[in-house]
């Protein structure tokens, strides 16, 4: 890449990174329990805003030297804090530090990037072990848990208003025969805990079935 060209995507970046701070510094004079939603809206921006920097980042990181897309993928899961875990019911649980975003946002690739290169290294450390079979008739558990402190007007989103088909995508690549209807079913739901994150559950729906009956009766 042209050393011009490449100082000016630099400069760029640095210019994005000096409007997300001043949307930092916005975010300080504003009072989140008598103005929650001028709050949401501009932590979102803020959100946004920081994410698309990463994004921008990484690309120009990949484009400008000799790092592999894949070994970028997985720093940036590992900074995410993207875990993935196989439990003895044959569960596939994936905690995603965040809320998904709503589907009037922007789009999820800077959750389904480093998901997609999780899932892989997941496969391939399993396939090491024993072969892993594709989940068929299938339930995909979505809990979408809010950090109680935070909750308020403008943060509730209604589950149909959320952004999962790229993160859907994802898993149906690595884990799912298909995604189609038939063999897959999505339940949602929502809870509150200490941090805002997304707990996403992969079973067959036996296993589902019972999950719910073992909830009822606790």
């Amino acid at each position: 890449m042209d050393r011009q060209v490449l100082l000016r995507k630099i400069m760029k970046a640095g210019d994005e990174v000096r409007r997300l701070e001043q949307d930092l510094i916005a975010l300080q004079s504003v009072d989140i329990v008598g103005y929650p939603d001028n709050y949401s809206n501009l932590s979102q921006q803020a959100a946004i805003k920081a994410e698309f920097i990463t994004r921008k980042v990484r690309e120009l990181v990949y484009n400008t030297t000799n790092i592999a897309w894949s070994e970028l993928l997985e720093s940036a899961a590992n900074e995410l804090g993207i875990i993935v875990e196989y439990d003895s019911d044959g569960v596939v649980d994936i905690t995603i530090p965040c809320l998904i975003p709503g589907r009037k946002k922007k789009p999820t690739e800077f959750i389904t990037a480093p998901l997609f290169a999780t899932l892989e290294r997941f496969i391939i450390e399993r396939q090491a072990t024993q072969p892993f079979e594709r989940f068929t008739h299938c339930v995909i558990s979505i809990t979408h848990v809010y950090d109680k402190l935070l909750f308020g007007r403008g943060r509730k989103r209604d589950h149909e208003n959320i952004e999962i088909k790229g993160i859907i995508d994802v898993i149906n690549a690595f884990l799912l025969t298909d995604d189609n209807g038939f063999l897959c079913n999505i339940y949602s739901a929502s809870e509150f805990s200490d941090a805002d994150f997304t707990r996403i559950s992969i079973m067959e729906q036996d296993m589902f079935y019972k999950r719910i009956s073992d909830m009822k009766k606790g």
